[in-house]
């Protein structure tokens, strides 16, 4: 790989993650689990990183800058009890959307595919997400399903279709 190719997909890393840092503590809180950009940010990183370890690596440079305290998280919150606290499973569900999408994206040119791989992405956070809800909280799967991925499946799945969408017209543009 060339240098300046490592050098741009490092600098894009490292942009993706701070453009998670600034809009993912954007949030409507819901209930127990909030209504965040977050889920976009994570999907746009995916989407324009072709390596699936570099989409990954800026989700966890995010997550480490707010598990030292900067409050990058939902609803302006930071810290490391974030990263074990109720929305948890959620947050660590982020790196593998990210990879999942970016696998799928090098890989198929089509928008379908790439949507499929949304929809897996959804289906493992949801997965992740809830089962660590459904510990902290005690909770029973029908009221966890309804605190945690009912509102939010046709929210997400637009914020992902949103974020594949702009980083296919951005990489074009950019060349």
């Amino acid at each position: 790989m060339k240098a300046t190719t490592k050098t741009r997909q490092l600098t894009t890393a490292a942009l993706c993650a701070a453009l998670l840092c600034v809009i993912a503590p954007w949030s409507i809180v819901v209930g127990p689990v909030s209504l965040t950009l977050a889920v976009f940010g994570v999907f746009f990183t995916g989407a324009m990183l072709a390596s699936p370890g570099m989409a990954a690596a800026a989700v966890l440079v995010y997550m480490a800058l707010g598990a030292v305290g900067l409050p990058v998280f939902s609803n302006n919150m930071g810290g490391a009890q974030v990263l074990a606290g109720v929305t948890a499973g959620f947050l660590w569900a982020y790196p593998l959307m990210a990879a999942i999408l970016a696998a799928a994206c090098r890989r198929w040119r089509p928008l379908a595919p790439r949507l499929g791989a949304v929809l897996l992405g959804q289906l493992i956070c949801y997965a992740l997400g809830t089962a660590w809800f459904m510990f902290v909280m005690k909770m029973e799967p029908l009221p966890s399903l309804t605190a945690c991925v009912f509102p939010f499946i046709l929210p997400d799945f637009l914020k992902g279709l949103a974020a594949v969408l702009l980083a296919r017209a951005l990489r074009a543009r950019l060349g």
